[in-house]
């Protein structure tokens, strides 16, 4: 199998990611009615998730057509070799439900690993203007420029966090979790976006969010000089729900607590 040209596929993870919320945003723009269909409760599919997501696929398939793809709909996983130690991973619309009520917190989000380790991610945030994008070893970029930093709050006490607890999680008693406040904009894509801009300090996720939701910007975070953990609730299931923590290093431990502990 011929080497991966890190640099090639950063630019094919960053412009499948620009398709990706570009037919989102086109969508929107038209006069087109919106098809919604429900996968379960309070959990929803449109057309422009099935059309972002064929579009990202043969991006891909185009410069890769040995990879392996995992995709939040249905029919990702007959593409590639299975033998291949490449994976794609695609949310081609995160933020289904803030984006069917008419909300700008959606975009698309896209990795890639080698043998379930993560190397590269974007994530396009369109009605922002906001492109993120990262690489095992060569730092975090928002719009161009290297984040050379995240906030900079010591103490849980203070800190911003955005939370997706799941609808299944263990019972939290949020009333005592401490924190400056909890947040939680039903996107994962701006959650991250927020931490690597500076705004928020991080994020906490349990049996809600899958690896496409979170497999690129728990890279973003490292690279932004921040830690994460993510665990699968099935290790043997890699579309199951993640437990997840990714955050600036001084709350780092006492969230993983949480969760964990």
């Amino acid at each position: 199998m011929k080497a991966l040209n890190l640099p090639e596929a950063i630019d094919t993870a960053r412009k499948a990611a620009d398709i990706g919320a570009a037919i989102a945003m086109r969508k929107r723009e038209s006069a087109e009615e919106l098809n919604v269909q429900s996968k379960g409760k309070a959990d929803f599919v449109t057309d422009v998730d099935h059309m972002a997501q064929a579009a990202i696929i043969e991006i891909i398939r185009t410069r890769y057509p040995d990879h392996r793809f995992l995709a939040e709909e249905e029919g990702a996983d007959a593409f590639g070799d299975p033998a291949s130690p490449y994976r794609w991973i695609i949310d081609p619309l995160d933020g289904t439900t803030p984006y069917i009520h008419g909300s700008n917190e959606f975009g698309t989000i896209i990795a890639l690993q080698k043998n379930e380790e993560t190397i590269l991610g974007a994530i396009t945030i369109p009605v922002k203007d906001e492109r993120f994008w990262s690489a095992k070893g060569q730092g975090a970029f928002f719009n161009g420029k290297r984040i050379s930093s995240l906030r900079a709050t010591q103490s849980l006490d203070d800190a911003i966090i955005c939370a997706n607890l799941g609808r299944h999680a263990p019972s939290y008693d949020l009333m005592s979790f401490r924190c400056g406040s909890l947040q939680n904009t039903g996107c994962a894509a701006t959650m991250i976006a927020e931490i690597l801009k500076g705004h928020n300090d991080g994020l906490l996720f349990d049996a809600g969010p899958h690896l496409w939701d979170t497999a690129a910007g728990c890279l973003m975070i490292e690279e932004a000089s921040g830690k994460s953990r993510t665990e699968l609730l099935d290790p043997h299931d890699p579309r199951c729900k993640v437990r997840c923590v990714a955050s600036t290093p001084p709350i780092f431990k006492e969230l993983c607590k949480l969760l964990w502990e």
